[in-house]
């Protein structure tokens, strides 16, 4: 079983208790406050003027951790954990909304491949296919493949799933970056 810090606070001295308190931003924010509430419980309460510098020390810690780890507009998706979630996920609904939209669109708009007025396509003979690789052997081969295929990509229904594809991967790297890379923020109390 692990031992974490909610398990140890009922077995710290008074002393322990108060030394958190003197220097809390070398603590976490839920570590300090589980400080003051473990002090009122035994009957040592803070005064109030003591929890209001001691909290402000905490907002100004990380309010400078926020400044020097670059993300200075973090207040723009919350300055509490709910907010911060509640902001993302609206994000990321409409990432995906409008980018999946948008492939629909497309699917719907886009006009059926024209056939070759050849009627057939010079590049998938064996002759074609036999000359580029006589002039730059299987490497040319699978260089041509591979551009082909990627020009099919961005051209005709094919650009309906590339755009939900990248869409998708987008919401999800938005997501995962937003709720991973902010600084902790300041808890409700």
């Amino acid at each position: 079983m692990t031992d974490t810090f909610h398990t140890r606070l009922p077995t710290l001295a008074d002393a322990d208790l108060r030394r958190i308190l003197e220097h809390p931003s070398d603590y976490r924010t839920d570590a300090v406050e589980a400080a003051l509430a473990e002090l009122g419980r035994r009957g040592h309460p803070v005064s109030a003027e003591d929890q209001a510098r001691i909290r402000a020390s905490l907002t100004q810690r990380d309010t400078n951790r926020a400044a020097a780890s670059g993300w200075e507009h973090a207040g723009l998706l919350g300055t509490n954990r709910k907010a911060r979630f509640a902001r993302i996920r609206g994000i990321t609904s409409l990432l995906l909304a409008g980018g999946l939209g948008s492939a629909v669109a497309i699917y719907l708009t886009a006009p059926p491949r024209r056939p070759n007025p050849l009627g057939y396509e010079p590049e998938d003979t064996k002759r074609y296919l036999r000359d580029l690789e006589l002039y730059g052997g299987k490497a040319n081969v699978l260089a041509t493949e591979f551009r082909r295929w990627f020009d099919g990509l961005w051209q005709g229904r094919k650009l309906a799933y590339t755009v939900a594809t990248l869409t998708v991967l987008l919401a999800f790297a938005f997501w995962f970056l937003a709720t991973r890379a902010l600084p902790e923020t300041e808890a409700e109390p």
